[in-house]
């Protein structure tokens, strides 16, 4: 059973910004999922065109996919994002999806075809985290091209922000000893008063 990956989707905005993207988490079951979900959506053909209902995509709910703005984990701009989903197409593509609340903005994710990413998650090193813009998997695009470019600037915002990290010395309660780094530093006597 393949551990679980990240993947990371630029997220396209009428209004810009670059660096809006979706995260979500893919293992083996999201994987099987993805394959029955694609098998309920019958392929167009001459015999179902000729209907007046086809159904062509199935929408399926996204509810634990991590929407960013500019890179940022905005609790703000995750709280504005309605029906997180993954629309997945007759032709075997996916992309993501939601609604800017307050502008009643579409955001939503170039499509990607399922069976790319189920091969690259059965191929590829476990744990590696899936970087997908404008349709392409970036992971192995040159640092120069487009791709390259919003894969290391999501690697700067990444390092830029602050980690989920135990409170720092200057949250010590008073009397207790400073924390010593890799053991270099004596932390006897010292205090915060």
């Amino acid at each position: 059973m393949s551990q679980p990956r990240h993947v990371i989707m630029q997220v396209v905005m009428r209004s810009g910004g670059a660096t809006h993207h979706v995260e979500f988490v893919i293992d083996a079951n999201f994987a099987e999922r993805l394959r029955q979900l694609r098998s309920l959506v019958p392929p167009l053909n001459t015999l179902n065109s000729q209907r007046d209902l086809v159904i062509d995509k199935v929408r399926v709910r996204l509810p634990t996919a991590v929407w960013r703005c500019n890179g940022q984990a905005d609790a703000q701009f995750e709280s504005q994002v309605d029906g997180s989903c993954m629309v997945i197409a007759s032709e075997g593509f996916f992309n993501c999806g939601g609604k800017d609340r307050k502008t009643k903005e579409k955001l939503v994710t170039y499509t990607f075809p399922i069976s790319r990413l189920l091969e690259l998650h059965a191929e590829r090193p476990e744990g590696e985290t899936f970087y997908i813009r404008d349709g392409i998997f970036a992971n192995d695009e040159p640092a120069n091209s487009s791709a390259g470019r919003w894969v290391a600037s999501l690697h700067e915002l990444e390092e830029m922000r602050t980690p989920d990290a135990p409170p720092s010395d200057f949250d010590t309660i008073q009397g207790v000893p400073l924390r010593s780094v890799h053991g270099a530093l004596p932390t006897h006597g010292l205090s915060l008063s």
